[in-house]
């Protein structure tokens, strides 16, 4: 991590989230915090300067959204 992430990191544990994890790598990675509904508020303010991309839980499990055998038609 780096003294950036860090910061963020430790800002949004005392903002509420409980844990987080880095994804990705290079300048184009995530910070994925889990934080309980009641506390994504206070999270979301000391966030609200960066890009916030909204997730969802899918319950199906793994699903093929596009299959091209033969590649693009």
């Amino acid at each position: 991590m780096t003294p950036v992430i860090d910061q963020v990191y430790d800002t949004n544990l005392k903002a509420g989230a409980i844990g987080g994890e880095i994804l990705g790598a290079g300048g184009g990675g995530f910070l994925l915090l889990f934080v309980p509904p009641e506390n994504q508020p206070r999270v979301r303010e000391q966030l609200k300067d960066l890009i916030h991309v909204p997730i969802r839980f899918e319950n199906a499990g793994s699903k093929i959204v596009l299959y091209q055998p033969n590649g693009p038609a």
